[in-house]
């Protein structure tokens, strides 16, 4: 009787272990896409390119990456990348903040905060913008959960 008595006990814990397990995962947040759009630089000249990010928080904070990579012919693809630290994800949209590692388009150097927002889904919008003054606007298919 007394080895029944530890088996629930154990069998309880583990049910217990594994219910506060899934509720942990159910309530991780990403998003992720790859968009085409057009990057505006401060100049007033702009070019097509490619955006692709992801992002994942649990609580907080948001980690990620982004990129921006221009469509050129050449083998030497110009972009701007950096990681994503703050900002919040649901089901229908999400914004991202984070900061610029390297920043090559529109001719800057500057390391710039960077903002994204956005709708998730097939078509979804995206505005990109740094605060050294180029953005972009992308459409693209944007998962989120």
């Amino acid at each position: 009787m007394n080895l029944d008595h530890k088996l629930k006990v154990k069998i309880l814990f583990l049910f217990i272990f594994a219910f506060f397990s899934i509720t942990g995962v159910a309530f991780a947040k990403e998003t992720s896409g790859n968009a085409s759009g057009i990057i505006s630089c401060p100049g007033g000249n702009s070019e097509k390119g490619e955006l692709s990010f992801t992002a994942f928080m649990k609580d907080s904070p948001v980690y990620g990456s982004w990129e921006v990579v221009l469509d050129v012919s050449s083998d030497d693809k110009t972009s701007n990348g950096g990681y994503l630290a703050s900002g919040k994800i649901d089901n229908k949209n999400y914004d991202l903040e984070g900061k610029e590692t390297t920043s090559n388009i529109c001719g800057m150097d500057k390391k710039a905060n960077i903002s994204i927002h956005g709708e998730c889904g097939n078509n979804g919008k995206i505005q990109v913008r740094a605060d050294s003054g180029w953005k972009g606007t992308f459409e693209g298919n944007i998962d989120c959960g």
